[in-house]
């Protein structure tokens, strides 16, 4: 049925109660899900115990749920069908940013950038960034390098939905479209938002229609990221991000 046909509101309440869970509320309560959703207790309990039956989710410690293993399958067929993942098959191996310092590979979903792939030498600095983390683009390397590929209205409607369901502190719209804009004239961005004392250089992954796939970074403490070091590795950064595009664009794996 298009656009206009008939919804089913049952169907709808169970995805506001999906999207009610976070990276950073991974578990929630009955009352917790009622309250973030605006749902009746008696019917938030009612979709929970669905859910839990169709594997979408589970419950949790103590009295709570958390999101179900189906979505693993569901999520991966998403990221499968981008074909993000096999163009950078290699790339971020062939970065070798050297010891403190790491790659990643993010891909942009509406306004949060999911990382799809981490690489990096025998020693690490500790950071934030994980597979199959789910972060605010507007604060990440290879969130920010993604969303200025987009309009200015269309970054503010991304981050608005992504601030509206992650409640803190909301960025500063004008200074990150000034930030954005200098990004997409230059090739690339320096972030260091995602965590303190560590900078990231990223680079945008373009679709085939020219839209944002998502970015791929080099990142670690901050002192790491400066002088020739840094130009090495910018240079490094733009070139993987347009080798990842060609891919895409071709669907090679080469």
């Amino acid at each position: 049925m298009g656009a206009g046909g008939t919804r089913v509101g049952s169907v709808a309440k169970a995805a506001r109660v999906l999207q009610a869970f976070t990276p950073l509320v991974a578990s929630l309560s009955v009352r917790q899900v009622a309250e973030r959703t605006g749902i009746p207790r008696s019917t938030a309990h009612a979709i929970c115990l669905t859910l839990c039956d169709a594997g979408l989710l589970e419950e949790g410690t103590g009295r709570g749920y958390r999101l179900g293993p189906a979505l693993v399958g569901l999520g991966g067929q998403v990221i499968e069908r981008t074909g993000l993942v096999g163009a950078a098959e290699g790339v971020l191996e062939r970065l070798a940013p050297g010891d403190g310092l790491e790659t990643h590979l993010g891909q942009l979903v509406g306004g949060w950038v999911v990382y799809l792939d981490r690489a990096g030498g025998p020693v690490r600095a500790p950071m934030h960034n994980r597979v199959g983390l789910r972060a605010p683009a507007h604060l990440t390397g290879c969130g920010k390098a993604a969303l200025a590929l987009l309009p200015p209205d269309e970054v503010a409607a991304r981050v608005r939905a992504v601030c509206a369901a992650e409640p803190g502190h909301p960025p500063d719209l004008d200074a990150l479209a000034r930030e954005l804009a200098v990004a997409a004239r230059a090739g690339f961005v320096v972030s260091d938002t995602f965590q303190p004392g560590r900078t990231s250089v990223a680079a945008p992954i373009p679709d085939p229609a020219g839209a944002p796939a998502g970015g791929i970074s080099v990142a670690g403490p901050t002192d790491l990221v400066t002088g020739p070091r840094f130009d090495r590795i910018r240079d490094q950064v733009v070139t993987a991000a347009a080798t990842i595009g060609r891919r895409l664009a071709t669907g090679a794996e080469a």
